[in-house]
């Protein structure tokens, strides 16, 4: 199974890269996370938003394939604990099916992104710094995938 962590960004950190690759390391072969950035919008004084936000999210939706389950990372999606997190995540790996995560830019993204996925996921109703998100989602990919493999990391 191929798991795409797919963001807009502008750079990325080699603290980031560093954690992110430590977690990717932990996965057996039967799960690959690979880390895909996509360039921000150049943003300036008289920006339109909605041009921004269409564009990068198509550049997003053009690193996915077709018969991906698309999850998008949305203030206003679903929060999960980590008990629904896991059960959603045991639905993905039995479709067979390569997962594509969407973190959109500074301004979100596209109801045309909202509206292809299969899940709108809210990691938190705070703010965090885009080269964190990867990280984020990463460790809690590994954390419900400990989970089906029986191993202590979860507790």
């Amino acid at each position: 199974m191929l798991i795409n962590i797919v963001c807009i960004e502008s750079s990325r950190p080699d603290w980031s890269k560093q954690a992110f690759e430590s977690y990717q390391s932990k996965f057996n072969k039967s799960i690959n996370i690979k880390w895909k950035g996509c360039k921000p919008v150049q943003r300036n004084k008289s920006y339109d938003i909605d041009k921004a936000i269409k564009k990068e999210s198509e550049l997003l939706l053009a690193k996915t394939k077709k018969e991906d389950l698309i999850i998008c990372l949305d203030k206003a999606g679903k929060s999960l604990d980590t008990l629904k997190l896991k059960q959603n995540f045991d639905s993905w790996i039995s479709s067979s099916k390569d997962i594509s995560f969407l973190v959109g830019g500074p301004d979100g993204l596209s109801p045309e992104c909202i509206r292809r996925s299969h899940l709108v996921w809210s990691l938190s109703g705070l703010t965090f710094p885009h080269s964190l998100i990867p990280v984020l989602l990463i460790e809690q990919i590994y954390r419900v995938w400990s989970i089906t493999q029986n191993h202590p990391y979860h507790r």
